[in-house]
């Protein structure tokens, strides 16, 4: 049987409630189960702690995480409904990735799934980008980077 894989966008927020580590465990189980369907995660962006536009489920704040995947267009479905009833998921969605995809950052598991997790990584973006200082700086302690904030002026016209 020919699998039509594809790429994919997965957009989705996590309940605010969360500290940190329960973030990372709902990226950690959003890939099994990404990974369960036989895709392939090329990178996730941890965009941090952000207001929503309006309330979701009596929730104003939330956790946004982008993901760059690949996976069988038949495995579509399945992904869906299993991020559906997620416990730590209440908003996704799953779109297909036009362009390149972006390369991986970061370590890569290997086949005996040691090591650390691979492309997990968030966006920064300088306040004031002809410094350049804020943006090429990288912090070593926890390999995050922080992402745009929703007030930046980009695209606005």
């Amino acid at each position: 049987m020919l699998r039509m894989v594809r790429d994919y966008e997965l957009l989705y927020i996590v309940r605010p409630d969360l500290d940190d580590e329960g973030v990372r465990a709902a990226v950690r189980s959003v890939r099994g189960i990404v990974e369960a369907q036989g895709g392939e995660i090329v990178k996730t962006t941890l965009w941090g702690k952000r207001r929503l536009a309006y309330e979701v489920q009596r929730l104003r704040d939330g956790h946004y995480v982008l993901v760059a995947l690949r996976l069988d267009g038949a495995r579509v479905a399945e992904v869906e409904r299993a991020l559906r009833i997620h416990d730590t998921v209440f908003r996704h969605l799953l779109v297909l990735h036009e362009g390149e995809m972006p390369q991986p950052d970061g370590d890569t598991i290997d086949e005996s799934g040691a090591g650390a997790p691979p492309e997990v990584v968030m966006d920064t973006a300088a306040e004031d980008v002809g410094a350049g200082s804020a943006a090429e700086e990288e912090d070593e302690g926890d390999g995050f980077d922080q992402a745009p904030s929703a007030s930046d002026d980009e695209g606005d016209e």
